[in-house]
């Protein structure tokens, strides 16, 4: 008896050794990754640097969470990162370790991501000069099996004008499952991707596509929609870059591109409605901003049907990825027929799909 007790508390120090060594790893062991994170993006990135503010894991679901990811370029400060992420969610895939694989689902909340145009290239920050790959394996050391994305946005800056340029879209919500092919499928687009996001704070963009994320080449077929955005929204883009600005009207685009070995091929339809350019009240301040206001409201004269005050218009494209070849002819010619003859029908077409894609030579 005597032997079994001693036996049993052999054991239980055994156990409250173990138990103490968990709680050790469990307390420490996170503020040592956060220092090696810290650590490799404040030293390890070539052109840009980084930090998170905190680092927590959940060991009972086998995941972890990065809070407060900031990326700026070293030549900056942080207060005007690259990208900034709220939240980072890593955790096991459980359905895929049943099947015998290691994957992991990732959950991005909060991310915005700021694309700096210039004159100045020291102004510019557009994620160049950095292997941004080597810098997520980092960050998420395990294959993904999906991914989502919440509460994000995207914007377009440029600083140089009196008016600074900001092309936003935001509430970007996006999914992509079956990013590893768990269920094994046989299909050539097993995985599927989702977004919907607001473009300027005002018209509605929702995509899809299928997908093989694992292809060697961007291999898809993706239709997307963006919904009448009311295009002085837009004013101080055209400002800066035409310069142009507009009185009134709204854009929809409507467009499906397919890809397989880097071959493309696809079209977008872009619907002007009720486009007015030149106001009663109208003051030019340049001749080039004259001829350029004075020759679109001319072409929109022209080309809108009568009855909808639409202009429209398809252009398709084909070729290799990099410099596929732009049907301008067939662009003209439909921009007229809508004009002149029937009004184009603001629907996606559905007529591309993979099978349609060049073949490779």
């Amino acid at each position: 008896m005597k032997r079994i007790l001693k036996t049993l508390g052999r054991v239980n120090k055994v156990v409250w050794i173990v138990l103490i060594f968990l709680v050790v790893v469990r307390v420490f062991m996170p503020e040592g990754i956060k220092y090696g994170i810290n650590w490799y993006m404040g030293n390890k990135m070539e052109s840009y640097k980084g930090k998170i503010e905190d680092f927590d894991l959940a060991l009972y679901r086998g995941a972890y969470q990065i809070e407060g990811l900031k990326v700026w370029e070293k030549v900056k400060n942080e207060k005007a990162p690259l990208i900034a992420i709220k939240r980072l969610d890593v955790s096991l895939a459980w359905r895929g370790i049943f099947k015998g694989k290691l994957l992991g689902d990732l959950k991005v909340d909060g991310m915005k991501l700021d694309l700096v145009d210039s004159k100045d290239n020291k102004k510019k920050q557009m994620g160049k000069g950095q292997d941004w790959k080597a810098v997520v394996g980092k960050l998420i050391p395990i294959e993904l099996e999906s991914f989502r994305m919440a509460n994000s946005e995207v914007h377009w800056l440029n600083n140089d004008f009196k008016v600074p340029v900001d092309v936003v879209i935001d509430r970007i919500t996006a999914s992509a499952t079956n990013i590893k092919n768990t269920d094994n499928s046989k299909e050539l687009l097993p995985s599927k991707v989702e977004i919907t996001a607001r473009v300027q704070k005002d018209a509605s963009l929702t995509g899809g596509a299928k997908m093989n994320i694992l292809a060697k080449t961007p291999t898809f077929d993706s239709k997307i929609t963006m919904d009448r955005l009311n295009v002085t929204k837009l004013n101080d883009f055209f400002m800066a870059y035409g310069p142009i600005s507009f009185s009134s009207g709204h854009v929809s685009l409507l467009a499906e591109v397919s890809a397989k070995d880097d071959k493309i091929v696809g079209y977008v339809k872009p619907f002007i409605e009720k486009l007015d350019v030149v106001s009663s009240e109208e003051k030019f301040d340049s001749p080039k901003r004259f001829f350029n206001e004075i020759s679109l409201a001319s072409v929109n004269l022209i080309l809108r049907n009568p009855n909808n005050k639409t202009m429209a218009a398809k252009l398709e494209f084909e070729g290799a990825m990099k410099g596929p070849e732009f049907d301008t002819w067939g662009a003209v010619w439909s921009s007229l027929r809508n004009g002149f003859v029937e009004a184009m029908k603001k629907k996606l077409d559905n007529d591309v799909s993979i099978k349609d894609v060049p073949k490779k030579n």
